[in-house]
């Protein structure tokens, strides 16, 4: 009568589920569905929109179950924690084991135990040595060998660090969820504007935190913007910085986009940019022939030298279509009452108030010219300090002998064994054995096995 197994212990049970390939998928899937709920419903965005987008119904229980904070909240960290400690406890349960296996060597004791894969016989008038030798050479290379009175065993060995690597593909995504939590918690990230000529020595934390400082101060020496050709989309643009300790010049940079710039710790990210007025705008205007110069201010209504209307500058923009700065100007006859007339001047454009149908067109009788339009850029950038991007660096590339190993290098053991029988000839025995990969292994069996029969063959 067989005697029953105990069942496992509370602490065996959670042990294996913890390190169960079911746990590893189930948490898989879970972060699949988080990750999707976060792109479809808008995150971060104030409550009205919610109510408003979802419903009075529906809108409080998405806030009250934190769906519009998904990745700040547990449903992503609690899945991310559980994921890490399952990386965590396979590494610990499963990594002894394959250090213990790789550091065990392929002895011919070893080669002995591999199953059988084909038999050849050597005459009796060939040295197995010179007869054998050559051809495990040109297909396997070096090789090992074990020679006693009774036999002669050749054996081989391939992907002997095989077994480490899923591990080092579990602990690699481990250190990668750890570097993204500890720059989640323990990292800082805001933003930063700053006119050029101007030096900040603080940034605005993001998420309505309040401004920290940058523990040294930045000044934006110079920022220049390049333009597709006839479009007013930008292809690149640099902030050149320098950076100041205690008065003193500690470095200069020049920022661009996909170039961040990291000192004293924070990384700038060039983010975005713009133009605001550095002075007021001088306009020449003109009825007939009578023309004049009107000074203004932005969102100023101003009467025309002549009394015979107003005007209010709107807004200014350093590159309107491709053409150059212009401005946006909002005009109003005195002698009528209907809505103003809103246009744009080009600075080093002119003539093409003349045409109708276009932004510039203007109707008149007035007609204005830009003489001054004193712009000054503004650069924004990305202010980040991430403790736990070496971490996350470590995991990337711990990752790639990870899956070097584990899939381009598969453990592959072959012998050939030499016997003399009673009549002198010599026995040949193939044997080997490859856990994976075995299509390819079985074609390197016949092929040798084939070599074997033929080269041999007195």
């Amino acid at each position: 009568m067989s005697r029953k197994s105990a069942p496992p212990s509370l602490p065996g049970r959670l042990w294996d589920s913890l390190t169960s390939i079911r746990l590893t998928v189930t948490l898989l899937l879970v972060l699949a569905v988080v990750a999707t709920l976060g792109t479809v419903i808008p995150q971060n965005e104030p409550v009205a929109r919610y109510l408003a987008s979802f419903g009075p119904r529906w809108g409080p229980i998405l806030l009250r179950l934190g769906l519009h904070r998904i990745f700040d909240g547990p449903w992503l960290l609690v899945p991310v924690g559980l994921l890490s400690l399952n990386l965590l406890a396979c590494v610990i349960r499963g990594l002894p084991e394959a250090v213990r296996r790789v550091a065990r060597p392929f002895s011919a004791e070893a080669a002995l135990a591999l199953p059988l894969r084909g038999q050849f016989t050597l005459p009796a008038t060939v040295k197995p040595q010179e007869a054998v030798l050559p051809l495990l050479r040109q297909e396997l290379g070096r090789l090992k060998s074990h020679n006693s009175p009774e036999r002669l065993i050749y054996f081989w060995e391939s992907g002997r660090f095989r077994p480490l690597g899923p591990y080092l593909i579990h602990l690699s995504l481990f250190l990668i969820l750890f570097g993204a939590v500890v720059g989640k918690f323990w990292g800082v990230e805001g933003r930063l504007a700053v006119l050029t000529g101007e030096t900040a020595t603080e940034f605005t934390l993001s998420k309505g935190a309040g401004t920290a400082p940058l523990g040294f101060a930045l000044r934006l020496d110079n920022f220049t913007v390049d333009y597709y050709g006839g479009t007013g989309t930008p292809r690149e643009f640099r902030s050149d910085l320098t950076f100041f300790r205690n008065g003193q010049e500690a470095g200069r940079a020049a920022c661009r986009v996909n170039h961040p710039v990291t000192f004293g710790g924070l990384t700038f990210y060039q983010s975005s940019y713009g133009s605001q007025l550095a002075g007021p705008v001088r306009l020449k205007v003109c009825k007939g022939q009578d023309c004049h110069t009107l000074t203004l201010g932005q969102r100023r209504g101003e009467n025309l030298p002549d009394g015979q209307g107003q005007v209010m500058l709107v807004r200014v923009d350093a590159n309107f279509q491709g053409l150059g700065p212009a401005v946006l100007l909002a005009y109003r006859e005195a002698a009528t009452s209907g809505q103003p007339q809103i246009f744009w001047i080009s600075a080093q454009h002119p003539e093409l108030a003349r045409q109708a149908q276009t932004p510039f067109h203007q109707a008149g009788p007035h007609h204005f010219m830009v003489e001054d339009l004193p712009l000054k850029f503004y650069s924004v950038f990305q202010v980040r300090r991430d403790p736990g991007v070496w971490w996350v660096y470590g995991g990337f590339l711990l990752c790639l002998p990870g899956f070097l190993l584990a899939f381009l290098r598969p453990t592959q053991r072959l012998a050939v064994v030499l016997e003399q029988s009673p009549k002198g000839h010599w026995q040949g025995r193939l044997l080997g054995a490859s856990p994976r990969a075995r299509e390819a292994f079985q074609e390197r069996v016949d092929r040798l096995l084939l070599h074997l029969k033929k080269g041999t063959r007195s």
